[in-house]
C-alpha cells in the first residue's frame, strides 16, 4: 500500500539547532518540510524517540488516510497512545479523520528520564498559560510543594500565536513576557516552527498537538510537559484541540503531558493573576490585533478578558491592556458561536456569586439576553475568509491606516 513516510533531519548552524521533518509519498509529487528552529543546540542521536515530531503531524497523517511510515523510533507509550488518539478523531471527525497504521523503524522502552520531577510549560503569555505558570513556579506556586509540577521552564513557540515570517512582533512579545520569567525564576525557551504555516491540518483540532510535540523535544531534560486548560470541567467543548480527555494522550516513554487547570474557570485565573504585579502587565490574550504582541483590547477575546477582570473584582482593568474598558465595546463584540456564550454566562455568573457588581453587568445580560446562534454556513464563510482579511489588515497597516485594518481583522 502507498505510504506516507516521516523522516527528521538534524543540524547545527550558529550555535542553534534546526530539525526539519520531512514528509513524501510512495507515488511521488513534492515533498512537505516542517521545520523546527531552537535557541540553543539539542542533543540528538539516532535512539531519539521521534514522539514530538509525529504528534506535530498527526491529523494530517490521518487526514490522508494512508499508512504513516517512520524512519526513525517511537517510545512504546507514545505509540500505544497515538492508538487511541487517532480512534477518538476517527470517532469525533470521520469525515476527515482515519485511524491509520503508524509504523516505526523501532519501538523503544525508554526507562526513567534525565530530568525527574522536572516540568516545562507551554507559554503563551495568554490567561491560561499564565495561570498555569503561577500555579507551578517554586517561587510562586499556589499549590502545595506535594502536588505541584516542578516547573522549570517556559516554552514560547514562535509561528502559533504570532506568525512564523513576524520577527519584530515576535520579540515584542519575548521582552513583555520577559518580566514575568525572570519574577518566577523560570528558564525560558523558543522554539520557532513553520507547522502551523503551511496549513496542513484544522489547527482547532491540531493546535495542543503540534504544541505537545514541541515539548516533546525537550523531552531529555524534563519528566513534565504542562498544557494549560483552556476549558474548565464543567464548560467542556468536544472535539477540541486541547482538552483533558485526550491530552494525556500525548504523553511518551521520556514525557508525560500534562492538561493542567481545568478546575478552574477563566475567571477564576483571572482573580489569580490579579494577585501578581507582574503578572498584570505580561498577559496577552488577543489574537485579532495588528500587532500581535499586543491586546487590541476591542476584540471579542480582549473585551470577555477584561470582564474576566472585572468579574474577580478588579477595580478597573489590568494594565496588560491598552486603554480604561470602554462599555460600549460590550454592546460592539460579536459572539460567534455557543462556546464564547459560555465563556460570557460563566463570568457573569461568577460576579453574582461573589457580590461584585459593576454597570457593565447589566450591558453584558442585556447583550447575552439577545444573543442567537450564527449560521453555520455563515461560520464556514468566515472561517474560509480569514486568511484573505490578514491580507487585506496586513496591507492597511503596511499604509498607515491601522484602525480599519483592526476592523478588517
Amino acid at each position: 500500500m502507498d505510504r506516507l513516510h516521516l523522516e527528521v533531519l538534524d543540524a547545527v548552524k550558529d550555535g542553534k539547532t534546526r530539525h526539519v521533518t520531512r514528509l513524501t509519498h510512495d507515488g511521488g509529487g513534492n515533498a512537505i518540510e516542517i521545520f523546527h528552529e531552537f535557541d540553543r543546540v539539542m542533543p540528538w542521536s539516532d535512539d531519539v524517540p521521534l514522539d514530538g515530531y509525529v504528534l506535530v503531524i498527526l491529523l494530517f497523517a490521518a487526514s490522508i488516510g494512508k499508512p504513516l511510515q517512520v524512519h526513525g523510533p517511537i517510545s512504546r507509550s507514545a505509540l500505544r497512545n497515538m492508538e487511541e488518539l487517532l480512534l477518538a478523531w476517527s470517532r469525533w471527525k470521520p469525515m476527515r479523520y482515519r485511524r491509520i497504521d503508524i509504523v516505526p523503524d523501532r519501538v523503544l522502552d525508554v526507562r526513567g528520564s534525565a530530568g525527574v520531577g522536572v516540568a516545562i510549560a507551554a507559554f503563551s503569555g495568554g490567561m491560561d498559560a499564565t495561570f498555569t505558570a503561577l500555579r507551578h513556579a517554586a517561587s510562586c506556586g499556589s499549590v502545595s510543594e506535594v502536588t505541584r509540577y516542578g516547573l522549570r521552564s517556559g516554552l514560547m513557540v514562535h509561528g502559533f500565536d504570532v506568525d512564523v515570517y513576524n520577527a519584530r512582533d515576535f520579540e515584542r512579545l519575548v521582552e513583555r513576557t520577559r518580566p514575568l520569567f525572570e519574577a518566577l525564576k523560570l528558564d525560558l525557551r523558543i522554539v520557532r516552527t513553520n507547522s502551523r504555516d503551511l496549513r496542513l491540518q484544522d489547527w482547532d483540532d491540531s493546535s495542543a498537538l503540534e504544541l505537545a510535540g514541541c515539548l516533546h523535544m525537550h523531552a531529555g531534560e524534563f519528566q513534565y510537559g504542562l498544557l494549560g486548560s483552556t476549558k474548565s470541567y464543567d464548560a467542556l467543548v468536544l472535539p477540541w484541540g486541547s482538552n483533558p480527555v485526550t491530552d494525556h494522550l500525548m504523553s511518551g516513554d521520556r514525557l508525560a503531558v500534562v492538561h493542567d487547570g481545568a478546575g478552574f474557570s477563566r475567571t477564576d485565573k483571572a482573580a489569580e493573576i490579579l494577585r501578581n504585579p507582574v503578572a498584570c502587565r505580561t498577559v496577552k490574550v488577543c489574537y485579532a490585533g495588528v500587532d500581535q504582541s499586543e491586546n487590541c483590547g476591542r476584540c471579542e477575546k480582549c473585551v470577555r478578558s477584561q470582564l474576566n477582570f472585572l468579574a474577580a473584582g478588579a477595580a478597573k482593568v489590568p494594565p496588560c491592556f491598552p486603554r480604561e474598558f470602554d462599555l460600549d465595546c460590550i454592546r460592539a463584540i460579536q459572539i460567534d458561536h455557543e462556546a464564547q456564550m459560555i465563556e460570557h454566562a460563566s463570568l457573569l455568573a461568577y460576579a453574582k456569586a461573589h457580590g461584585v457588581w459593576g454597570p457593565w453587568l447589566p450591558i453584558l445580560e442585556e447583550r447575552l439576553a439577545k444573543w442567537r446562534p450564527v449560521a453555520a454556513p455563515l461560520l464556514a464563510r468566515r472561517k474560509a475568509g480569514g486568511p484573505l482579511k490578514r491580507t487585506i489588515a496586513k496591507s492597511l497597516t503596511f499604509l498607515g491606516v491601522d484602525e480599519p485594518a483592526k476592523k478588517v481583522w
